[in-house]
């Protein structure tokens, strides 16, 4: 009588030893388990700094303007980006990221109102939105944007808002153009989309955007 209860002792432990192993076994799985959703969570970029109310159109702006900068003149032959099929003064400052792989996304330098949003030749994808600047009115002109990242018409944006990302370099989304921001601050209510003017003198219409960012 005394062996079985014995016999039967060491069953419930091995029984309960095993059921004691499973679980821990369960919990480290569960904790080791990434979740198929979790994993597919897109991070959304920091957004940039906005000091007065100003912010950059893209990150580190300033730095990477190195090729055509406000008024530079350029033509197929002298043209620091090749190949090249403008000729005239850049009415603008191009920030150039054909080094960057992932998605560089835009954002408004500061409030205003998306008054053109759409392809357009030359820059793809292309944001037309009105500002006011130091009191001035002025439209921002962002180009190659990715068309399908592109705000809707008439809304409204505050500074350093997402408003696209940039195209791929050498697609439609850009218009054939590298990938880069092309940004632009026309004077005034009416848009200008032009990315480069015939003379010095009509770039008097147009801002250079070092001098305000």
């Amino acid at each position: 009588m005394g062996k079985s209860l014995i016999v039967i002792a060491i069953g419930v432990l091995l029984f309960v030893g095993a059921a004691v192993f499973l679980s821990v076994r369960k919990q480290e799985n569960s904790q080791l388990t990434i979740p198929t959703a979790a994993a597919s969570v897109l991070v959304t970029p920091a957004a940039p700094v906005v000091m007065n109310n100003l912010a950059d159109p893209v990150k580190d702006f300033k730095q990477r303007v190195t090729k055509k900068f406000f008024g530079t003149y350029v033509t197929p032959n002298n043209s620091p980006v090749q190949p090249e099929k403008f000729t005239g003064y850049h009415a603008g400052a191009d920030a150039e990221y054909g080094d960057v792989a992932g998605d560089v996304p835009v954002y408004a330098i500061t409030d205003g109102t998306v008054l053109v949003a759409r392809w357009a030749s030359g820059y793809g994808g292309v944001i037309a939105i009105q500002h006011i600047i130091n009191n001035q009115k002025v439209i921002g002109i962002y180009g190659h944007v990715n068309p399908s990242s592109l705000p809707k018409v008439s809304v409204k944006v505050i500074a350093g808002q997402q408003i696209g990302i940039l195209g791929k370099g050498g697609s439609n989304e850009t218009d054939g153009e590298r990938k880069h921001l092309h940004f632009g601050l026309v004077k005034g209510t009416t848009v200008n989309l032009l990315g480069y003017v015939k003379n010095t003198s009509q770039l008097s219409a147009w801002i250079d955007p070092l001098t305000v960012l």
